[in-house]
């Protein structure tokens, strides 16, 4: 192994989070690596959604929002099972829809003007840890497979819902992830002008005939620009583990199985594949059935996003809650690191840094933080509807039953 410089912060992972992260940290001095095991950062195409904010257009640039966005009203239609039945739930902010592609390249950059360092094709196989336990630092391996140690006073964890890090942490991940499927489309003769809000259908326990234990979910719809629109069919699992009589949990066959039911033949939504060019179609997951408890699960390390379930799930993705959250723990370090002597060598820093004091109190300012507390009343939230409408409920025919409470409780919401 190859031991490398001390930085402040290694943040594993070059998505939004992670870059947002290693953007923030180089802007208040200091001295960051970003780790990315692919050729480059960003996955494959797709889109993603976000409401304009002052933290968003500082990190981004206004002209972001005016130049790579279709923008609507922000406004979502909700499908009752068989779409019966629909209500319309008005955005109070409108929503930008953008390509990934777009929004990573923004952030690139905003860093190549930073002294911030990023290695690509870089696979953190594993954490290194001081004499006390604390994590001092990663190793990967290199494009040659060279195993390489690289040392820091903080490791972030940005790197999604299967998070190596955290898995090396102990945390579950199958106890956060609601599977899904995406797919990104282009639609021949589809006019995104005259459907320009969220599309949201629900689907009961037990309402498809080809597999009547598939868990209660969700398929969804929303244009990018132009003629390209994001879909995909989500379990919303917050409830499902306890629905052992009726709900069992499919594997990717039965998953791409009923979507390409969904596809040919369910009511409403299957009108958007007319003529349709399937770009990319996958099975994939997303961390938002619940958050980790505690977000240092190791002295050292510290999860954001994707990789700790923080993720807002009354929203259309996860990366504004990632981002900021990276942003405010970077602003925790930074003020850590400052109460601590700079006349100590980086391993007596990180020692100082990570005492079981200090572990409690970062935790502490970050669970009082605005971010955390929206996205906790989201999960509270989310949970009552779930186990009303999915668990309580759960069939289409009592869901259609009751879709006027369903409406009312969503707009309270």
């Amino acid at each position: 192994m190859n031991a490398e410089q001390f930085y402040d912060l290694i943040v594993v992972g070059a998505g939004p989070a992670g870059l947002t992260a290693g953007i923030i940290a180089a802007q208040n001095g200091l001295k960051t690596l970003i780790l990315e095991k692919g050729t480059e950062p960003g996955p494959q195409p797709r889109g993603e959604s976000f409401r304009s904010n002052p933290f968003l257009e500082s990190l981004l640039g206004i002209e972001f929002f005016e130049s790579k966005c279709f923008k609507s009203q922000g406004h979502s239609i909700y499908h009752s099972p068989g779409d019966q039945k629909r209500f319309k739930l008005y955005g109070e902010k409108p929503l930008y829809f953008f390509e990934w592609r777009d929004l990573i390249d923004r952030l690139l950059s905003k860093a190549d003007s930073l002294d911030l360092e990023i290695r690509t094709n870089a696979c953190v196989e594993s954490l290194l840890f001081s004499p006390s336990g604390i994590c001092s630092g990663v190793v990967y391996s290199d494009p040659s497979n060279k195993v390489m140690e690289v040392k820091g006073k903080a490791v972030f964890a940005c790197d999604g819902h299967r998070s190596v890090i955290g898995k090396q942490a102990h945390v579950d991940y199958d106890q956060l992830i609601c599977p899904m499927i995406k797919c990104r489309a282009t639609i021949a003769d589809f006019d995104i002008g005259k459907i320009p809000d969220l599309q949201f259908y629900l689907i009961g326990n037990g309402d498809l005939s080809l597999a009547p234990d598939f868990p209660q979910s969700v398929a969804y719809m929303f244009p990018v620009g132009g003629k390209k629109v994001e879909l995909g069919l989500m379990l919303r699992m917050m409830h499902g583990p306890k629905m052992t009589k009726t709900v069992q949990m499919p594997d990717n066959e039965l998953m791409l199985s009923v979507w390409n039911h969904l596809k040919t033949d369910y009511p409403g939504f299957s009108s958007y594949f007319d003529h349709a060019e399937i770009e990319l179609e996958e099975p994939t997951g997303l961390s938002n059935a619940k958050m980790v408890d505690r977000f240092i699960p190791i002295p050292g390390v510290v999860l954001i996003g994707d990789a700790a379930g923080f993720i807002d799930p009354f929203g259309s993705s996860g990366l504004y809650s990632g981002m900021v959250m990276a942003s405010n723990w970077v602003f925790l370090i930074k003020e850590m690191l400052q109460s601590i002597p700079s006349t100590l060598a980086p391993e007596a820093m990180v020692e100082e840094l990570w005492s079981e004091n200090n572990v409690d109190f970062l935790e502490k300012r970050f669970k009082s933080s605005s971010i955390y507390k929206k996205i906790k009343a989201s999960y509270r939230l989310i949970g009552i509807f779930e186990w009303y409408v999915f668990k309580h409920l759960r069939t289409a025919k009592k869901i259609n039953k009751r879709w006027n409470l369903i409406s009312w409780m969503m707009q309270k919401t």
